[in-house]
């Protein structure tokens, strides 16, 4: 976070017990990606509300960034939410994470910002009309 939102750095601290508390109550909507050997590779953790998701947070571990591990979790998250009723997804990137090129790829569009967030929606395709 230092290297993409240094100006958030104090923000983050001093919402720090607020941060934790929330993660906590993503734990149960959170995928992990696990090399054979069971070493962790990465994570997308998310919020469920009336039919909406929030991506939270998706990382990758900086040796294995660049490789379609964030792409992988990011599909295996759209399918993971479907039947739990998700239907739309919204998140926030800072606007200088290379990460908004991956939802950009993925078909999520922009929906404004907020400061220097760059917001982002997708619509989920409905399983049945597949």
């Amino acid at each position: 976070m230092e290297t993409i939102e240094p100006d958030a750095h104090r923000g983050w601290l001093a919402a720090l017990d607020l941060n934790l508390a929330f993660w906590i109550e993503c734990l149960p909507h959170t995928l992990f990606c696990i090399d054979a050997d069971g070493h962790p590779l990465g994570y997308a953790m998310w919020s469920l509300d009336d039919g909406t998701a929030t991506l939270v947070s998706i990382n990758v571990i900086g040796s294995r960034r660049r490789q379609g591990l964030g792409r992988l979790l990011l599909d295996a998250f759209e399918q993971r939410i479907c039947p739990d009723g998700a239907r739309v997804v919204e998140l926030g990137v800072h606007r200088a994470n290379q990460a908004r090129l991956l939802y950009e790829g993925a078909g999520y569009e922009t929906m404004g910002r907020d400061g220097e967030y760059v917001l982002f929606r997708k619509v989920l395709k409905d399983t049945a009309d597949v």
